[in-house]
Order: structure tokens, then sequence, then C-alpha cells
């Protein structure tokens, strides 16, 4: 059971110690443990986050959900990956399928289905409402590493690319490029709100998560469109 966010950090890099190289959660988990190294060194520096307690709770039940994804995967149970993960995982070893798309169509499933209920489940954990202290706040200031370390893997990876290519394919660009980070983010803390009062009607709620799930997995898809 994880519990704290060096565990998380653990578990990140026995994925990436058993995955082969051109296997596209390879490619998605490299960046996913980046980003987490940077939260530990910003919960580290005691004065980024308002509240280190939260933030590092948030982290870690916000990384179980790919992971619960990897393990879906990795058993007969491979069905049961959740369906805005499905497209990662059925596609990960096609090699027309460059990098990039890989990772920012992972970020597709954890940011725009997982991060609202990563942070429903935070709150409820901790007896707290995502709209009192500093909740919100600290939710953006995870925003901003995320930000800064997506937008430089991109850019390398779109980099590779057109050193492999001598220029990276105009479909390729423009569909990478259209995908943005800060707007997934910002709907995920909507989505927050809505699916918080949602809670006390279970089966709405329900509906509307598996829906979601639904339209995030079709839009991972189209992102995993094999360009090359």
């Amino acid at each position: 059971m994880i519990r704290t966010i060096e565990e998380v950090v653990d578990r990140l890099q026995k994925i990436a110690d058993s995955t082969p190289r051109g296997d596209g959660v390879r490619d998605f988990n490299a960046v996913y443990l980046r980003v987490t190294e940077a939260v530990v060194d910003r919960l580290a520096a005691r004065n980024f986050f308002d509240d280190n307690s939260f933030a590092e709770r948030l982290d870690v039940v916000f990384a179980k959900r790919y992971l619960a994804a990897v393990d879906a995967a990795a058993t007969i149970r491979a069905g049961q990956v959740p369906p805005a993960w499905r497209p990662l995982f059925d596609e990960r070893s096609n090699p027309r399928v460059h990098a990039v798309q890989f990772v920012v169509a992972g970020m597709n499933a954890h940011i725009n289905q997982d991060l609202s209920l990563a942070t429903i489940d935070a709150c409820a954990s901790a007896g707290i409402d995502p709209f009192t202290g500093s909740v919100e706040s600290d939710f953006r200031k995870i925003n901003v590493v995320l930000a800064d370390i997506e937008a430089e893997v991109r850019q390398s990876l779109l980099n590779d690319l057109e050193r492999e290519l001598g220029k990276p394919l105009e479909p390729l660009v423009q569909m990478i490029s259209n995908w943005s980070i800060a707007q997934a983010r910002e709907a995920a803390w909507v989505r927050v709100q809505v699916l918080w009062f949602l809670r006390d009607a279970p089966e709405l709620f329900n509906i509307s998560v598996a829906s979601s799930g639904r339209s995030v997995g079709m839009a991972s898809r189209l992102l995993l469109t094999p360009l090359l």
C-alpha cells in the first residue's frame, strides 16, 4: 500500500526499469516520474505549498489511479483498465505512434479524468472540502510544476523528431500543440466543484464519471493516431 510520495517515486522508477524502450507507457511514465520528483523537491522547500500534508496526500492519491491502470494492464484483467487509460495501453507497442503522442495521451487521461476524482478523494479523506483553506491554491501550484516540465518534454520530443525526419510532420505538430495542459487542469478544477456536489447523488455521480471516462478515452485515441 503506497502512502508517501517517496513510495510513489520508487514505484514509478520500478516501472521505468522494467518497461522496454519503445513502449508508450514507458514514455509517459518517464515524464510522470520527473514531475513527481519535482513535487518532492517543492515539498522539501517547505515554502512552496501552503499545506505540504495535503499536497502530498493529493499527489499520492492521484498517482494511485495511474498505478492501478498499470496493474490492471499487467494481469488477465486487462479489460478492466479504465476507459480513459485504455487507448494508451492498447497502443503502447505501436511503432507508428511517436513518444510525444504517448506522453500527451497519458496526461490527457490522468488530468482530464483522474485529477478531479483524486482531488475529491484527497479532500474527503482529509475531512475538508475543496472550497476552503488552501486546497485550490495548492492545486494550482502543482499546475506550475506540471506545466513547466510538460512544456520542456514536449518540445524536446518534437526536436528529437525533427532531427530524425529533417522536420516534424505538420499534422502531428498541430495535433499535439492543440492539447493544452493549462486548459486541462482548469477544466479539472471545474469538475472538482461539480462532482463534489454530486457526491450526494451517487447514481448521477457515477454516470458523470463514466461518461467523462469514455470521452477522455476517445480524445486519447485521436491523440494516438499513427502519423509516422
